[in-house]
């Protein structure tokens, strides 16, 4: 048997088993999201008389200010640098780009250490430390969404508006930011979503009046194991979380049906001396904010009270040394990455099965949009639902290698499907057509077509998995194994301990996270630049 796909220059006839893709990421889905969600909402039931929500409700309403304030810092910040990116070609903007979006691919637990190395002597831990390291982790999320769109607004609508009078400020006002607040609003609620969810910044910068509800679920979880009132306070974090998302895919709605005045318009150089000093001002001020923090950790990680020292490197090896005897730091190095390697693997493979569902059959679509449903799931809510179903008989996980993998890839799908699917629709199906024509069977015609660039996108997508198994903390929390942390978790561990050793030993970690990061995005963008010469 054999599905005729889609329209395009002609049909194109698909191997029998290439329609039953959709079933991969389906059973993935139901059995290890669906059940991990169904036994919070029935744990959630147990809870006794004596339950109260309303201190629940204080630490949701206290998290929500703080991630309004965030959010609108980063909002005030990004713009500018947006403006700068999205409108004007000046050398050195691509490199200033990807500095830009270097803290948003980055451990939140490694830009806290950072932060704290940075500011820890000048600023006690609280509200501010906790609101400065959120904006600077998303400022790339309004670069990247607000600057796409102005990056297509018609340029000659802001020279009428000059040509009448308006001042620079008066035309931003008045005709460019009615286009963007759309796109603005979206980015805004994907920005308070992460600071409202936040977790290892708040264990790392914050005190008791910075609590979130995702810390609170850990709280009630780790230390007075009280499963079914986590179980509720998952659940209201889970619908105050979806309620912004609802919010934010109405702006997006909104802009689609009202659209903007677009045109894709090419970047301007700038037209006077003013333009360029306002334009390196911003860029070199935006860099300079991104590397300043990094760098102090690298300075925290080779400096001690009596000067340059490499010794918290050479610590990373020893079990005693500025640890917490649970296993080496070099030990949580090789976990971190051999859970990022099973991450790869499983996140690439369903996400891959699911992008080509789309191409497939009618209901890989389907499939392929409930696959986006964890991004709206706190990793703390999943980690606590994986640690209920899985962790106890009949189907127990806690002693292998893959629960928290399982939990990663969860969270990593929704990505791997962003990367692969539009590729596989804008690759031209004529090839497979042509190899058909010539007497090929299904299968070699379909993967003459599609083989060599989804072998190329889904290392790519399983690169982009990894890191985010690599940076992931909140899952983590729940279900490493105490003989046996990710990197993350060894980094709090070592923060909880007092002395100058452990301090050194976590900004060690955090580097070789910093440098392993980066190194995957690098081979991400290599096989970008691969894909598109091909």
């Amino acid at each position: 048997m054999a599905q005729r796909v889609g329209a395009g220059d002609g049909p194109l006839n698909t191997p029998a088993w290439l329609r039953w893709m959709w079933v991969v990421p389906a059973v993935f889905l139901v059995a290890l999201l669906g059940v991990p969600i169904t036994t919070v909402l029935q744990r959630s039931f147990d809870v006794g008389n004596s339950f109260e929500i309303a201190p629940q409700l204080s630490i949701a309403f206290s998290a929500a200010g703080q991630a309004l304030l965030s959010t609108f810092l980063a909002v005030c910040i990004g713009l500018p640098i947006a403006g700068v990116l999205s409108t004007y070609s000046f050398k050195g903007r691509a490199l200033t780009q990807a500095i830009i979006t270097v803290p948003f691919v980055l451990p939140t637990v490694v830009i806290a250490l950072a932060f704290r190395e940075l500011l820890g002597s000048i600023l006690v831990p609280g509200l501010l430390l906790v609101v400065i390291a959120h904006t600077y982790i998303n400022l790339a999320v309004i670069v990247r969404i607000v600057g796409a769109t102005w990056q297509q607004l018609d340029p000659r609508t802001v020279i009428v508006a000059r040509s009448l009078g308006a001042s620079p400020f008066r035309a931003f006002m008045t005709v460019t930011f009615p286009q963007l607040r759309a796109s603005l609003a979206s980015a805004a609620s994907v920005v308070f979503i992460f600071c409202f969810t936040s977790l290892g910044v708040v264990l790392v910068l914050g005190d008791s009046s910075t609590r979130t509800l995702e810390s609170q679920i850990l709280r009630e979880t780790s230390l007075l194991l009280d499963f079914p009132t986590a179980a509720i306070t998952a659940i209201l974090q889970l619908a105050m979380v979806s309620f912004v998302l609802l919010l934010g895919a109405r702006a997006s709605l909104k802009r689609t049906a009202k659209g903007a005045i677009l045109r894709f318009s090419s970047l301007s150089p700038w037209a006077s001396p003013s333009q360029r000093r306002y334009v390196l001002f911003i860029a070199t001020t935006a860099c300079l904010i991104v590397l300043i923090p990094l760098l102090s950790l690298a300075y925290g990680s080779l400096h001690s009270s009596q000067g340059w020292t490499l010794e918290w490197w050479s610590s990373l090896t020893s079990v005693d040394s500025g640890t917490t005897r649970l296993g080496s730091p070099l030990g949580a190095i090789a976990t971190s990455f051999k859970y990022a390697l099973i991450t790869g693997v499983i996140a690439g493979t369903v996400g891959a099965c699911a992008a080509v569902g789309v191409l497939t059959h009618r209901l890989g679509r389907a499939v392929a949009l409930i696959a986006l449903a964890p991004l709206g799931v706190s990793a703390a809510t999943l980690g606590l639902g994986l640690m209920l179903a899985f962790g106890r008989p009949p189907l127990d996980l806690r002693g292998s290698d893959l629960l928290l993998p399982i939990a990663h890839s969860i969270v990593a799908v929704p990505l791997v499907i962003a990367v692969v699917l539009p590729t596989l629709l804008t690759t031209d199906r004529r090839f497979a057509i042509a190899a058909s024509s010539l007497g090929a069977s299904l299968t070699r015609a379909f993967l003459t077509a599609y083989g060599p660039i989804l072998r190329i996108v889904m290392i790519a997508a399983a690169g982009l998995a990894a890191c985010v198994s690599l940076g992931e903390f909140g899952a983590a929390s729940f279900l490493t194994r105490s003989g046996a942390p990710t990197v993350p978790v060894q980094i709090i561990r070592l923060l909880q301990r007092p002395g100058e050793q452990s301090f050194g030993v976590a900004c060690a970690l955090a580097m070789v996270l910093v440098l392993g990061t980066i190194a995957l995005v690098a081979a991400i963008d290599a096989l970008g630049n691969r894909k598109r010469t091909r």
